[in-house]
């Protein structure tokens, strides 16, 4: 039985793991060269998304509290207070979310993964 060499004197191996390390070379300078077009249009891009995100999720939280609310309140018959409390809930939904998605990191540094 012939057991490969595990540091890799195997040509074909050898063959195989230069091929894909220029290919990775090849993929990471197309990258480079994609990101360095785009510019500050990209980035612009991105932060009106972040912030059209962050509005919709705190409109969105405080809609959905409201409407909970009054659905609740005409249904038990309780005057203001589940209006009251799911706004109140809805907001702080809307805020952790917003604070959530400003606390996540853009783009990754150095080639670090995101996570």
């Amino acid at each position: 039985m012939s057991e490969s060499d595990p540091n890799g004197s195997d040509p074909r191996l050898r063959e195989r793991l230069d091929s894909l390390k220029a290919a990775l070379g090849r993929a990471e300078a197309a990258e480079k060269a994609d990101s360095e077009k785009a510019g500050p249009d990209k980035a612009l891009a991105g932060a009106m998304s972040s912030g059209f995100r962050a509005a919709t999720d705190m409109a969105g939280g405080v809609i959905a509290g409201a409407l909970i609310g009054y659905f609740g309140d005409r249904w038990l018959g309780t005057s203001p207070f589940l209006l009251i409390a799911f706004l109140v809930i809805g907001t702080i939904a809307g805020l952790r979310s917003a604070y959530r998605l400003g606390t996540r990191p853009s783009s990754p540094k150095g080639g670090e993964p995101e996570r």
